[in-house]
């Protein structure tokens, strides 16, 4: 994540959030694939390069999402957007793990006659729900700010105070 995190902020704010945050999906998308073919006898440096893809995908997720957070605010309303962003954060990932979790263990013991390669094909079945909700989300991320809001909140923006 922290590979892709810089450079998505610098670009963030010359195009927008909605395409780097589209591409970000896309690569977590993309990373998550070998986890949905894992097997017994997968190879480990596979999943390893596959992390670090999802990784990368979603840092350049993370940044837009909380640089279009706060775009067009006022200065005092940028503590409330903070506090916001960061609940919402919180709440979305232990909602996500959770979910997740009721996946992989109802995949678990749907699975649990199949010793350990059942139990590969759990794994598999609960990526491949990540890999589709993770799509899902492309949905409100087309509502994200692209290069001509960004320009024109930037330019109606009110100049900076020293």
């Amino acid at each position: 994540m922290l590979l892709t995190r810089g450079y998505a902020g610098k670009l963030t704010d010359r195009i927008g959030a909605r395409p780097i945050v589209l591409v970000g999906f896309l690569l977590t998308m993309v990373g998550t694939l070998a986890y949905t073919q894992a097997g017994v006898n997968t190879n480990e440096v596979l999943l390893g390069a596959s992390l670090v893809v999802r990784g990368a995908g979603l840092g350049a997720v993370t940044i837009p999402v909380m640089a279009g957070a706060y775009l067009g605010l006022k200065p005092n309303q940028v503590p409330h957007a903070s506090i916001a962003t960061r609940i919402t954060s919180q709440l979305g990932g232990a909602f996500g793990a959770a979910v997740f979790a009721l996946i992989l263990q109802t995949q678990l013991a749907a699975q649990a006659a199949g010793g350990l390669a059942g139990r590969a094909t759990a794994f598999d079945n609960a990526f491949w729900w990540s890999i589709g909700l993770t799509a899902l989300t492309i949905i409100p991320a087309l509502f994200l700010p692209g290069r001509r809001e960004v320009a024109a909140t930037l330019s109606s923006s009110p100049p900076a105070r020293d």
